[in-house]
């Protein structure tokens, strides 16, 4: 048999024993454990078969290698890569590991089901159903990455540029009718409402919104903005103050607001 199991530590007599055996020509098969890459491979019952990855190699985005990562083996679908830097996933996990390419041990071929039924990593079944669970994946940690405050600063600042654009800059010259009513409301106030929903979103510490005070204080700080924005187009000669405007970006904020604590309701903790 060329069947490892072992604690998921990188130790060196492991490593080696496994070296050896690729060095025979054998696939090494592992019991996998864990429920990272669900639900392709499954941490209850199924075996991995993994193929020594000989210098030179190219690795491919999108296929499965184990890699040694933070003093333990880790097999992971690879999403990313450059240069040297390699950015690996799990199939059910949001964070992302990423190491270099020295780190990388071994590609996995193939799946042996608790059934006894074996799926080639190769086949097109396998590289159809992994790209419909990436996908899957991918919009479901859009939420993580986006209430992220980190990943978020960049989109912060282009956000308020186009709003104080859309606010403050002649338009007039873009022709489009703002007077037409969509669903019976004018236009114009649907885009205002429309433009103010992330505010909130924007100007929070969403880390900080388990506290009533600071939820307060982001809603009054967008409706400051949108009370402001609206009041200088006043004293802007070609642009108009309205109050209907003003109570529509209120509307927006507000609407935004709500939705940040539905949001967080839903993700009380982003974790891995």
């Amino acid at each position: 048999m060329n069947r490892l199991s072992f604690p998921n530590v990188v130790d060196g007599f492991l490593y080696d024993e496994m070296q050896q055996r690729f060095q025979q020509g054998l696939t090494v098969q592992i019991a996998f454990g864990g429920n990272s890459m669900q639900p392709m491979i499954d941490g209850a019952g199924d075996v991995i078969h993994l193929r020594q990855i000989v210098e030179g190699q190219s690795l491919q985005r999108g296929m499965v290698y184990m890699f040694a990562y933070d003093g333990r083996f880790v097999i992971h679908r690879l999403i990313r890569q450059k240069k040297d830097e390699l950015v690996f996933r799990g199939d059910n996990c949001r964070t992302c590991e990423k190491v270099s390419r020295s780190a990388v041990l071994a590609q996995l071929v193939a799946v042996e089901h608790s059934d006894g039924s074996i799926i080639s990593c190769h086949s097109h079944e396998w590289k159809r159903r992994s790209n419909c669970v990436r996908i899957k994946r991918t919009l479901k940690n859009t939420p993580y990455y986006l209430l992220n405050c980190d990943r978020r600063c960049w989109m912060r600042w282009v956000y308020f540029a186009v709003l104080i654009f859309l606010m403050w800059a002649p338009l007039g010259f873009v022709g489009v009718p703002l007077n037409n009513f969509v669903f019976g409301i004018r236009f114009d106030h649907l885009l205002h409402a429309s433009v103010y929903i992330p505010c909130v979103f924007f100007l929070m510490d969403f880390r900080r919104l388990a506290y009533p005070e600071f939820r307060f204080r982001a809603w009054l700080a967008a409706l400051l903005m949108a009370f402001t924005t609206e009041t200088v187009q006043y004293f802007l000669p070609y642009r108009g103050f309205d109050i209907n405007d003003m109570v529509s970006n209120f509307l927006g904020v507000s609407v935004g607001f709500v939705i940040m604590l539905l949001v967080k309701r839903n993700h009380p903790k982003i974790s891995r």
